[in-house]
């Protein structure tokens, strides 16, 4: 099955595990060379944190290893600039391979040898599950990442930096609100879960103030899509949202245009590659996404990218290039004075520290964090549309959030 199936039915709070194979090595880590930490104003012990998720073996493998290389740039960027208060810091990631008994270990391992005090923007939806009660009985911080299964919303030690998995389907919803009147959903076929997640967005639109028009049921495997776009045009809903995978996104599109069916629709930033900007049919499409926008110069994101394309220029940059450094930020900002001593709990009490609502400098959507508990996220991710073959900002570089009504 497709991954970016597995991650839109985590979405829907499925006790799915994904099945992503291999990673840029077993291991590995970032860090500033031990002989130029004194030059660098680096003198103090260093900070250890960790990153676990799966990097290859997907179609989608590209987009997350690009959490990691923000994640990576971060560090190197923080010690090219005097690290956290003197301290330098070192990254240790290792790919989980999907295997929950594989993620155990590894998060062990690093709590236990490596000795990190958080773990950072892990992509690990579908195999947290397994250490989430090891990280709490640690009280071991988790900061950022996926965070779309039950766990970041009960768990005061796995800290969100973006939206938790009913905020983001609140923020899907209203930013079709943006460009349409009445919605409908393609819905996966393959697992009766996903039957059940209808009725779920039948009440968020209905909370939204959208007409509801019903969903279709698509099959990865089907060999057309007709029926499914007649009857969705019969209902005569101007907007869409495919819940399926990326390839199947495409191809419903594409047939439902054959069918002179041609409503706007909502996807994840990181279902639109260059293929699909550069296809007329889906001009109009508005994709969100949980971290800042890569195609968007900001004053708050030059560092970001100038030390990203530094490190990994042959890359072409998608949705999740910003998503490691969101989480680097946010931990960053918590040790912006940093003791001579740095444990889990100095993070924790720098992250309860922050005002309630910060934003990190336009890193995060409106975050605070309590002690005991997850993280109070709201309903915001960042906009973006193709549009005659390009990708526009129509809000800027910043997070849209869907009113305290839409909310719930």
């Amino acid at each position: 099955m497709n991954a970016k199936l597995r991650r839109r039915l985590a979405v829907l709070g499925l006790p799915l595990v994904l099945a992503i194979v291999a990673a840029c090595g077993s291991s590995g880590t970032a860090s500033a060379p031990a002989d130029s930490n004194a030059a660098s104003g680096l003198t103090k012990s260093t900070i250890v944190i960790g990153n676990i998720g799966q990097y290859s073996g997907s179609t989608f493998a590209d987009l997350y290893v690009q959490t990691l290389h923000s994640l990576q740039a971060w560090v190197q960027w923080t010690n090219d600039h005097g690290g956290l208060n003197g301290h330098p810091v070192k990254l240790v990631s290792h790919d989980d391979q999907n295997n929950p008994a594989k993620s155990l270990q590894y998060v062990k391992e690093m709590v236990e040898q490596d000795h990190i005090v958080a773990l950072l923007s892990p992509l690990a939806v579908g195999t947290d599950p397994a250490w989430a009660n090891y990280v709490e009985q640690k009280k071991v911080p988790v900061i950022g990442g996926g965070s779309l299964d039950a766990n970041w919303e009960t768990n005061p030690y796995m800290l969100s930096t973006n939206v938790t998995s009913e905020n983001y389907d609140v923020s899907q919803m209203y930013a079709a609100k943006s460009i349409g009147k009445k919605v409908g959903v393609f819905i996966c076929a393959e697992f009766s879960a996903c039957k059940t997640g209808i009725s779920k967005f039948e009440g968020i639109a209905k909370q939204t103030g959208l007409a509801w028009a019903g969903a279709q049921s698509v099959a990865e495997t089907a060999t057309d899509y007709i029926s499914q776009c007649i009857a969705m045009k019969q209902t005569g809903a101007d907007v869409v949202l495919p819940e399926t995978s990326a390839t199947v996104m495409s191809r419903v599109i594409k047939a439902c245009a054959e069918q002179g069916y041609t409503p706007r629709a909502v996807v994840p930033a990181s279902n639109i590659n260059a293929s699909v900007i550069g296809d007329a049919e889906f001009d109009g499409t508005l994709g969100v996404n949980f971290s800042p926008l890569w195609f968007v110069d900001s004053d708050f994101t030059k560092d970001w990218k100038q030390q990203y394309t530094k490190m990994f220029p042959h890359e072409t940059l998608y949705g999740d290039s910003t998503f490691g450094w969101q989480a680097g930020v946010v931990f960053g900002t918590a040790l912006k004075d940093a003791p001579d001593t740095v444990t889990s709990e100095t993070v924790l009490q720098g992250l309860y520290a922050q005002p309630a609502g910060t934003t990190f400098g336009g890193w995060t959507p409106p975050l605070t964090f309590k002690p005991g508990k997850s993280t109070q996220t709201q309903p915001c991710m960042w906009y973006l549309q193709i549009k005659g073959g390009k990708l526009v900002a129509p809000q800027g570089n910043k997070p849209v959030c869907a009113p305290a009504g839409d909310a719930g």
